[in-house]
């Protein structure tokens, strides 16, 4: 039996069972795999190239999707305190990781979803929340980090926001991430920056396992 970074006992070694960490005695590839549109390499189990959109399952590149409208708010502005006040739960849903399964390629089916990770409560406190995992190059978290819940490799690091609208209701929007989002169990993904509106209650799933479930206090 293993022992993952965080110190529990794993009968796997590429991923900790209980956490989701990958083993420190996994074997690692000796290079990542490249796209060969831009030559970047690939991230984790990415579908999509980081860089120009290359689609890794099926072989070919797509077109580039626009950048965030340049009219969204600061994603510092505060909540006003008068306002109704909205949570979003953060869970490791075993449902869409089954769902994420069996849509995988041959090579991913010998990942394993952590078995013991709390639920994250996290109000929601500005109008506009990121939602991602922290950069390696400048260790700045989104306001939704799924960099340690576990991590979710299946999260970009800039993968999508939520935006507080003048009703005080929320719309989601995905920022090209490259395994894309889903709403309440859906099949297909949002599209990229398009706001989608929320209703208390509804489920938003990123990555291999998680779901952030919003609802009004």
């Amino acid at each position: 039996m293993s022992t993952c970074p965080n110190g529990h006992p794993s009968e796997t070694d590429d991923w900790c069972e209980v956490c989701g960490h990958r083993m420190s005695c996994a074997p690692v590839p000796a290079a990542a795999e490249l796209c060969p549109d831009c030559g970047a390499p690939r991230e984790d189990l990415a579908q999509f190239c980081e860089g120009c959109r290359y689609s890794f399952v099926t072989r070919t590149g797509t077109v580039s999707v626009p950048q965030s409208p340049p009219s969204q708010s600061s994603p510092r502005a505060e909540v006003p305190a008068s306002s109704p006040t909205w949570t979003a739960t953060v869970c490791v849903d075993h449902d869409h990781f089954a769902r994420v399964m069996a849509r995988s390629e041959p090579e991913d089916q010998g990942l394993y979803v952590p078995t013991h990770a709390p639920d994250l409560h996290i109000p929601l406190t500005r109008t506009v929340i990121t939602i991602g995992r922290r950069h390696r190059s400048t260790g700045e978290p989104p306001f939704i980090d799924l960099d340690s819940h576990p991590e979710d490799p299946g999260v970009s690091h800039e993968h999508a926001i939520l935006v507080q609208q003048p009703d005080f209701t929320w719309s989601l929007i995905d920022k090209g991430s490259t395994n894309g989002t889903t709403v309440n169990g859906a099949e297909d993904p949002v599209a990229p920056y398009v706001p989608v509106p929320l209703k208390d209650g509804d489920r938003v799933h990123v990555g291999l396992w998680t779901t952030i479930t919003v609802r009004r206090d």
